[in-house]
Formats: C-alpha cells, sequence, structure tokens
C-alpha cells in the first residue's frame, strides 16, 4: 500500500462540505428547537431600545435612550445576578447519533457519558463533555492518564463536536492538524471547572455524578475545509488544556486519497482491545550524547504495524493512531531522561508511586502524515536536555524534541516537543517546581 502526505493530499480538488446557518445544527433530539420567533416578539416589548437582528439571532444594541445624555442624570446600577444559563445539556449516544458520521469506531472510540452542549435559542451545539475510558498502562510516565489516553480522548472529543456541529449528516474525515497542550496543577479541580461551566445548565449536576477524568471541549470556529477547539481534562491530579486544529474531509474525497484496504473473509479487526495491551515494542535502540553529556539523544525501530494496531482507527480504513505513537515516543523519552540522569524509570502497567516517572507539563505536536498497517518501519528519535534544576533532582525539568519517520519513504509522521517534570518514587505530596519565572506547587 502506498504511503501519502496528509498536507498534500488536503490541497486538491474541492471539499464537499457545506457550512449552513446555525439553524441547521445537529439536533440528536426534539428538545433542541426552540421557538425564536416567541422569544424576538416576546424580548422587543420589553427592550424598545434594542433592534435584534433575527436573521443572526444576535441581540444588537442599536440606540440607547437619548434623555439620559440630555441630562446629567447616572443611570441606577443594574442589581447583581447570578450568571444566565444560556445553554443546556443534550444526551447523545454513540450508536444512535454518532456511529454513522464519525471517522472513529470502537474500540479506539473511548468516550463515556457524552452529553452535546446546546444554545438555548438557536439549537447551535457549542462543544461536548464527557467522562473518558483509560486503557493503556501510564508506561514511563506518572499520574492517574497517560498521554495516549489523553489524546485519544482529545481526538475523540473534537471529532464528536466537529460532527455535532456540522449541518452536513454525513461522514466525514477530520484528522489533527496541530496539538497544544498545556498541564497545570490545580488544587480545586471541581471549582475551576464549574466556573468554566457556569453558563450551561445542569452542568454541575453533571460533575457532581460523573467519575473522573472529565473532558470539556467547545468549538473555537469552522469553515468547511478546518475546524479548532479548545478544551480542558480534569483528573484527580491535575487539569490538562488543550487546543486542537482539525482539517475536514468528506469521506469520499478521503476514500479516493487513501484507498481502504480490499475487503476480507473475516473481519478488518480481530484484537478486540489492543489499546490495553501497548508495551514497550522499540527495537535496535541507539543512544547518542554531546561530549559533556548535557543531552542525549536516543533512536529506535517499530516493525510495520498490523490492522488490529489500529482498531477502530479508521473505521473501515486502518490507520495507526499519532496518540500511538505518541505512545512509543513517551516510552524512549522515559530511556533518554533514565541514561541521561541516572535515574531508573521502568515501564509501569500504572502508577503507584514507587517509581521514578515523568510528568508532562507542554506539548506542541504537528501531525504531518499518515502512515498505514504493512507498509513501512517507524523510525522514533528524541533528543532531551534539562532545562531548569539540576540533572537527576526532584522537579527537574526537561526539554525533549520528538520525531517520527517512515523508513525507506523518509515521510515524516510527526514532530513535536514538550516540557516534562521528572517525579522522584514515593515522593512528598508536594514537589516544588519552577515554571515562568513562578514556584508552583506540583501536586
Amino acid at each position: 500500500m502506498m504511503t501519502y502526505s496528509i498536507f498534500k493530499s488536503f490541497t486538491i480538488g474541492t471539499f464537499l462540505f457545506v457550512l449552513s446557518a446555525p439553524s441547521a445544527a445537529f439536533s440528536p433530539s426534539s428538545s433542541l428547537k426552540v421557538d425564536v420567533t416567541q422569544r424576538l416578539k416576546s424580548d422587543l416589548m420589553y427592550r424598545k431600545n434594542i433592534q435584534i437582528d433575527a436573521r443572526n439571532v444576535t441581540s444588537t444594541v442599536i440606540s440607547t435612550t437619548s434623555a439620559q445624555f440630555k441630562t446629567n442624570k447616572v443611570a441606577a446600577p443594574n442589581p447583581v445576578r447570578a450568571p444566565k444559563k444560556a445553554k443546556h445539556l443534550v444526551k447523545i449516544d454513540f450508536k444512535k447519533d454518532l456511529s454513522k458520521h464519525l471517522d472513529v469506531t470502537l474500540p479506539y472510540y473511548s468516550l463515556e457519558n457524552e452529553n452535546a452542549i446546546v444554545d438555548d435559542v438557536t439549537g447551535e451545539c457549542h462543544g461536548i463533555i464527557c467522562t473518558v475510558k483509560r486503557d493503556a498502562p501510564i508506561g514511563r510516565e506518572t499520574g492517574d492518564i497517560s498521554m495516549f489516553d489523553f489524546l485519544r480522548a482529545a481526538g475523540c472529543v473534537c471529532t464528536t463536536a466537529a460532527v455535532l456541529a456540522n449541518p452536513v449528516k454525513k461522514r466525514h474525515h477530520y484528522p489533527a492538524e496541530v496539538y497544544n497542550v498545556d498541564v497545570n496543577p490545580v488544587h480545586d479541580h471541581d471549582k475551576w471547572l464549574k466556573k468554566e461551566i457556569s453558563s450551561i445548565a445542569n452542568c454541575e449536576a453533571f460533575l457532581e455524578e460523573a467519575p473522573d477524568p472529565v473532558f470539556y471541549m467547545t468549538c473555537n470556529g469552522m469553515t468547511k475545509r478546518s475546524a479548532t477547539f479548545y478544551g480542558v481534562l480534569k483528573t484527580k491530579d491535575t487539569v490538562w488544556r488543550i487546543t486542537v486544529g482539525l482539517f475536514i474531509i468528506s469521506s469520499s474525497l478521503f476514500k479516493r486519497k487513501f484507498p481502504p484496504p480490499p475487503t476480507q473473509a473475516k473481519p478488518l479487526y480481530a484484537s478486540a482491545n489492543p489499546y490495553e495491551n501497548l508495551s514497550s515494542k522499540l527495537q535496535n535502540i541507539k543512544a547518542y550524547s554531546s561530549f559533556d553529556k548535557d543531552w542525549v539523544c536516543l533512536e529506535g525501530t517499530l516493525p510495520p504495524v498490523t490492522f488490529d494496531d489500529c482498531s477502530g482507527h479508521f473505521h473501515d480504513n486502518p490507520c495507526l493512531p499519532h496518540s500511538s505513537m505518541i505512545f512509543h515516543s513517551c516510552d524512549l523519552l522515559g530511556m533518554a531522561i533514565g541514561k541521561l540522569t541516572g535515574a531508573h524509570i521502568p515501564f509501569k502497567k500504572r502508577d503507584v508511586g514507587q517509581d521514578y516517572g515523568l510528568k508532562l507539563m507542554s506539548f506542541d505536536c504537528t501531525p504531518q502524515t499518515l502512515h498505514f498497517p504493512k507498509t513501512h518501519a517507524l523510525k522514533f528519535q528524541v533528543k532531551v536536555y534539562c532545562s531548569t534544576g539540576e540533572i537527576g533532582e526532584p522537579g527537574s525539568i526537561y526539554i525533549a524534541e520528538f520525531s517520527t519517520v517512515q523508513k525507506v519513504t523518509e515521510l515524516v509522521c510527526f514532530t513535536a516537543t514538550g516540557r516534562f517534570v521528572l517525579v522522584p518514587p514515593s515522593s512528598p505530596d508536594k514537589v516544588l517546581i519552577k515554571s515562568h519565572n513562578a514556584t508552583v506547587a506540583l501536586i
């Protein structure tokens, strides 16, 4: 099977995507339909100084009472009121509302308790809030969720929000253009997230009942070819913030550019959930360093992947997720920091606080090329150096530069940079780290 670059394929032809008015937004149930005309009539009766453009369902102040400016009297201050609940939650179901339109399916799809965030007036979907499954081992990281599970969930949340906001109810593909992640310790996670969702009715009740981790994602903008999203993942450990850019491609165009494998007698994906059994599979690992050993670079090779390694991604055209590539990159990163610091950072099924581990602080990733099974091996490389603190000391911060390239073709699958803090085994409740010239406590 031939391999193509995402960027080359996206600039050819016209995408079969039409963006219509917000009133055509996704509506999983009749409760999303709102009588806009009645709301406008009622509003005009009480606020004559406001003219409303009914076409855009937007309130615009055209004029104010001129008498207020003719006299020197100051208008009485408005009484303090609780924030208006301008949106509400609508329960959605993967099989009923999403499976026909998403480009991913089970077992890669990892969301649970999905709820669309819907505007009370327009019926337009602004985003989604849900909980997340954690399947993969923590590896050489530390905390309550791995980068793989986080990035997998981020992709699923963004594509789900895009499907809900897309007025064209046909299957599209939403490959990622860029990920920007920032992880900040917040002591009162629930209070912080409640402030974020204060304008959404019955959302606080959802937070009280839903188990961690909770993912909240909103759409910042959408065109016929791309979309951007901002979201937060709240865990008991910390808060992950992420900004994602997606391409939007019609299913027919995607199949022309990346033909799916021929139909087989047996199911395309034979494995139930390969992501539960992710492990350290890199081979031929080589190490390089500077003369004074102030940086270390490690390289490793991943053999050609199988269809089962790509289960659910995509629904009918297996493709290795970039989140899986990043999982192996973090595995290599742990080896590199271990070699640089002399600390033993083992590969763990889960984090119990008995071993050294890495905690993400920030991560910027640019996916570039799709990688298909039974084609080529992948070459992973990571270069790491200490940026803050003493090498090997608790709380020391390390900069990592990642790249993954297809062997033979030399096509780049992704590049990334990240900041990680070294967390010691059986660490105290708080490890002090320096970030942006300020000292914060990492819980």
